[in-house]
């Protein structure tokens, strides 16, 4: 069995499509389980009128962090096997007889992942996220992850229940970020395979997490970089790296917002940590110039 956890809250008119895009799937031996962060619209009466005995609904107080979610999931969890999806994302019908497939012909692999088509409001934004565009690739990708040359979108993954003994669970002290942190320690620990096939699609819209609060996503990189430092997995060099990465990018986000010392602040902060910056010099100096 593969139980899919579905985080959710006040996305009543989203949902129904990402609950159908699981309960169609063509591999059909599964369990939905919907950890609802407290919905105060008409998210409940919408998911218990779905006639379907594979869904499993629990409303939960309201904590704004779904890593509280997805753990509280993960211990109702009765599968092998855990995957994700968002409640404003949808599977493809064929994604996880695909990625069960794969995990069960390669059982040395912790997880699988897949491509992703991104759209919004009926256009078709990027069709690919990576750029191999067919097969399947069993590797491990810590190294790409942590050089911010690769991705992973955690509706796309799948991993063994067991993964979590080495893992550990999604971290509840992070309010945003923990998503990127679990998935650096588990590529950390396990190879993954991944399928290069757009299998999911990944809707934009105004109230997408990481477009709202693009500060707070740049913190929890900084967190998890400092964790995977502190615990020896990437050297002082990566962490400098990642730190004027994201500084460089929170500098962007006060520029946009015309707050301008905080962005030549964060600039400066970003050339502390890797002074090889054109960039950044650049953005430093239209910001005086301003």
């Amino acid at each position: 069995m593969v139980s899919v956890i579905l985080t959710t809250y006040n996305r009543a008119h989203l949902v129904i499509e990402s609950i159908y895009s699981v309960l169609n799937q063509t591999f059909t031996d599964l369990e939905l389980i919907i950890a609802d962060d407290g919905s105060n619209d008409n998210t409940e009466e919408q998911v218990r009128a779905i006639p379907d005995p594979r869904i499993r609904y629990y409303k939960l107080t309201h904590t704004g962090r779904t890593a509280i979610l997805k753990n509280f999931a993960i211990r109702q969890a009765n599968g092998s096997l855990i995957a994700f999806n968002d409640s404003d994302d949808s599977w493809t019908e064929s994604k996880l007889e695909k990625q069960v497939a794969l995990l069960t012909e390669q059982p040395e692999l912790g997880f699988s992942i897949t491509d992703a088509i991104t759209y919004k409001a009926g256009e078709v934004l990027t069709p690919r996220t990576y750029t191999r565009r067919r097969g399947i690739e069993c590797t491990n990708i810590f190294d790409r992850l942590k050089e911010n040359r690769f991705v992973v979108y955690n509706p796309t993954l799948v991993l063994h229940r067991s993964c979590f003994e080495k893992t550990g669970w999604f971290n509840e002290d992070m309010p945003f970020g923990s998503d990127y942190h679990f998935n650096m320690r588990l590529a950390w620990h396990y190879d993954a395979g991944i399928i290069y096939e757009p299998l999911l699609w990944r809707l934009l819209h105004e109230s997408n997490e990481s477009s709202q609060i693009p500060v707070e996503n740049y913190n929890g990189f900084l967190e998890t970089f400092e964790y995977l430092y502190r615990h020896k997995m990437v050297s002082r060099k990566h962490l400098h790296k990642a730190k004027s990465h994201a500084y460089l990018h929170i500098g962007h986000v006060f520029k946009q917002q015309r707050n301008l010392p905080a962005a030549r602040f964060h600039y400066r902060l970003s050339l502390k940590y890797n002074l090889l910056q054109p960039q950044c010099y650049w953005q430093l100096l239209k910001t005086l110039g301003a």
